[in-house]
């Protein structure tokens, strides 16, 4: 089967995506922006999977597992109603979550930035890329995960945008 083209570029994701959903969720940083376009490029091979290879159930650019959603409902987001509110104002009234997580970036751009405010150590250094990698590893990927911090790098390196946004210097 012939690897799909991608859907995207990092360049178009960021501008279209990322960048307005977490300035309007009021959680935007330069750090995040870098943060969630290199998970999105690793997880999703250079936008090229919603779903995950080899028929897991993570979905979307991030490859977050329907599991996770709703863990971060209702272990994070039923004790903090504004961040929920938050993350629903980018769920299509038409659509079940786990759908609009596969097929709603906004949606899911929102679910992950929630997904990493959740873990408890800050974000790192927006300039510096192995620690943003590391972080990624660590906190999205797991320990249990196949990915390392290299690979999030050269997936981020081979996908991400070229040159860089000035506000990540």
């Amino acid at each position: 089967m012939p690897t799909p083209q991608p859907e995207t570029d990092a360049k178009t994701f960021l501008e279209n995506v990322v960048v307005p959903v977490l300035w309007e969720m009021r959680m935007g940083s330069p750090a995040a922006e870098k943060l969630l376009l290199m998970t999105a490029c690793h997880e999703s091979m250079g936008f090229r999977y919603r779903t995950q290879v080899g028929g897991g159930p993570a979905l979307s650019y991030f490859q977050m597992e329907p599991a996770t959603l709703e863990d971060l409902y209702h272990n994070y987001l039923d004790y903090r109603p504004d961040l929920r509110s938050r993350l629903d104002a980018y769920l299509p009234s038409d659509m079940h979550r786990f759908d609009a997580l596969k097929n709603d970036d906004r949606y899911a751009c929102a679910a992950a930035r929630l997904q990493y405010a959740r873990m408890p150590e800050a974000l790192p250094n927006v300039a510096d890329d192995m620690a943003l990698a590391a972080y990624a590893k660590r906190y999205w990927n797991t320990n249990a995960g196949k990915a390392t911090p290299g690979q999030y790098l050269d997936d981020f390196a081979a996908y991400g945008p070229q040159p860089y946004p000035a506000n990540w210097a």
